[in-house]
Parts: C-alpha cells; sequence; structure tokens
C-alpha cells in the first residue's frame, strides 16, 4: 500500500453535532502503520492537539492507534484510541470510536469523517530521532513535524508544496524566530531502518518510499 495523506472534514462528539474546529492531516506509511496526526486550531497557530506512533489493525473493523509521543500528555501509551471505519458512498470515511473529549477530560464515543488522498509519489518518508522525542515526515505535497523539547515544550508544523514551492501553514514554537527545518528534498542516500545525521541529530529512518 502506498502511504496516505488523511484530511478530516468533521468530528462528532456523540450527542453533539458535527463540527471542524481544526485544520487536521495525517500521514500515514503504508508499510508499517506509522503516522504523524497534527490538528491546529483553524486560522492560528495553536495546536489542538499533536501526537505519532503506529496503527494496526486489531480486527476486521478495529483500528488501534498507538500513541509515542503526544502533545497532551507526557505518558503517551496511556491514551485509549480505537476506531472503526467505513467508507461511504462520497467516498468519504467514517470513522467511530471512543477517546478522551479535552472539553470534559471523559473517554467519549466519537464520529470523525475522513478524505484519504494516496500518495503518487516517490517522496514518502518518516524518521524519528533516536531520543524518541521528535518526529518528521514527509508524504507527496504534505510535510509534518511534532516533538517535546528538553525543557518538555511540545513544537509541531504543517507545510504543504504547489509547484515545487513549500509553504509552512501552520507552525508553534520550531524556533524562536518561526523559521522551519523542512525535509531536503533529496533524501535518495537515506536508507529505510538505517540511523543518519541531520538537522543536528541523529534519526532513524523508519520508513521510505
Amino acid at each position: 500500500m502506498p502511504a496516505t495523506v488523511s484530511f478530516r472534514k468533521s468530528i462528532r462528539w456523540i450527542p453533539d453535532q458535527a463540527s471542524e474546529p481544526s485544520d487536521t492531516v495525517v500521514l500515514t506509511g503504508g508499510k508499517t502503520g506509522v503516522f504523524l496526526d497534527v490538528r491546529f486550531l483553524k486560522d492560528s497557530n495553536e495546536i489542538e492537539w499533536a501526537f505519532a506512533g503506529y496503527r494496526s489493525t486489531e480486527s476486521e473493523e478495529l483500528t488501534k492507534f498507538t500513541h509515542l509521543i503526544d502533545s497532551r500528555t507526557e505518558d503517551p501509551l496511556q491514551v485509549v484510541d480505537y476506531g472503526s471505519n467505513t467508507v461511504l458512498s462520497d467516498g468519504t470515511i467514517l470513522e467511530k470510536g471512543e477517546m478522551m473529549n479535552p472539553e470534559t477530560g471523559s473517554l467519549t464515543a466519537y464520529e470523525e469523517v475522513w478524505q484519504d488522498e494516496s500518495s503518487d509519489s516517490n517522496q514518502a518518508i518518516f524518521l524519528q530521532n533516536v531520543k524518541y522525542t521528535s518526529w518528521y515526515a514527509r508524504v507527496g505535497h504534505w510535510q509534518l513535524a511534532l516533538g517535546r523539547d528538553s525543557a518538555g515544550v511540545f513544537w509541531a508544523f504543517q507545510a504543504h508544496s504547489i509547484d515545487g514551492d513549500w509553504m509552512v501553514v501552520h507552525n508553534l514554537g520550531v524556533t524562536n524566530s518561526g523559521t522551519v527545518t523542512l525535509l531536503p528534498e533529496d533524501t535518495s542516500h537515506w536508507a529505510e531502518g538505517k540511523v543518519l545525521e541531520w538537522n543536528g541529530d541523529r534519526w532513524l529512518v523508519l520508513e521510505k518510499e
């Protein structure tokens, strides 16, 4: 399977009405299930939620999302995140499950509608630094990154490429100057499963197309 780019169209906390308060982009590897999920409140640089880890199929209908880093907690493995997916007639995906509602602090049933796009390029790559504090991914025309610095401050960004020019869509806490370090255009010398030196750190290539 190719890596995918997913955009959330709406979320509904049962029994409330559906809405979409965020710009949510998810990049998912097609081989390992590694993913980055970064959600910024619309028209702002405020993180609504950002996390990364691995998705796995628990049964024919149930998918588990294991969080290995999470903007809402420094104990991400305690996050409960399961969902079941149904393809709707318009091609979007309805995900149903239970997760923590940040407004109430309670485990709550939810419904999310997603639009998935397959990557038609060879530019899919997923990295995690060897300290397990930072994650980067690029799939097609989207890049996401997130992490927690040595002071415990969480950072993240979303970037989108139009006609080969990258534009940072949202950015919180990456640097004091607001400058974002994007993945290099040429990663042909980066090998899946290998550790490399880049951007002042050591990184493991988790997946690469």
